[in-house]
């Protein structure tokens, strides 16, 4: 038997199995274990913590009982992203105050990143202030790219399960973090040189 430690992903795979099987502590364990991440992946769409709580728990309770018809996703945590954002628009479409022009600009559709120091994980006073204008440049980028920054270097997923959250094509990913590079560049112009290694450093 091998002494190797369980990665993330065969931990929830196994999991998942579990739940598949009608073990309702597995089904337990994944929502321990993204129920934070989901919730922080939700508010980039709605403020309305109530509202997400329901949606996430609504979530875990429809995956319980479609447990028999559904088959093992290649990505857990991709999965669990991709159900909750389809919720949340579903659910947000069903508010008598929601206005058809919100989402109408399919470019501007998306979550609402925003991004602070702490995002990058430097501690140093000297490049904080830096990384604070980095913040700022993220922040104005459009919000489909936004939210590929977010979902390829804060949560860590591949293109392709990138594609499968947002739905979107794998080449689709590919375009949208060039043209977040791109706009970058453009207008990294005006921040301090130091500025771009680090994004350099950071978003390779």
């Amino acid at each position: 038997m091998s002494n190797l430690p369980e990665t993330n992903r065969s931990r929830d795979s196994r999991l998942w199995k579990d739940l598949v099987l009608g073990n309702e502590q597995a089904l337990g364990s994944l929502m321990r274990i993204y129920y934070r991440s989901l919730l922080n992946y939700g508010q980039k769409f709605n403020r309305d913590e109530e509202f997400l709580k329901d949606c996430i728990q609504e979530l875990f309770i429809e995956i319980w009982n479609r447990r028999q018809t559904l088959s093992s996703p290649d990505n857990v945590k991709a999965y669990l992203f991709s159900s909750l954002r389809r919720k949340i628009y579903r659910e947000v479409h069903k508010l008598p105050l929601f206005s058809q022009h919100e989402s109408a600009d399919a470019e501007d559709s998306g979550l609402h990143v925003e991004f602070s120091p702490e995002w990058w994980l430097i501690e140093e006073e000297s490049l904080a202030e830096r990384t604070r204008k980095m913040g700022h440049l993220l922040n104005l980028l459009p919000k489909r790219q936004r939210e590929v920054i977010y979902l390829k270097y804060y949560q860590e997923l591949s293109r392709d399960e990138i594609a499968q959250v947002m739905t979107i094509s794998p080449q689709t990913v590919s375009n949208l973090i060039q043209l977040a590079f791109m706009n970058l560049r453009d207008r990294i112009k005006t921040v301090a040189i130091s500025i771009f290694i680090i994004l350099t450093l950071f978003l390779v």
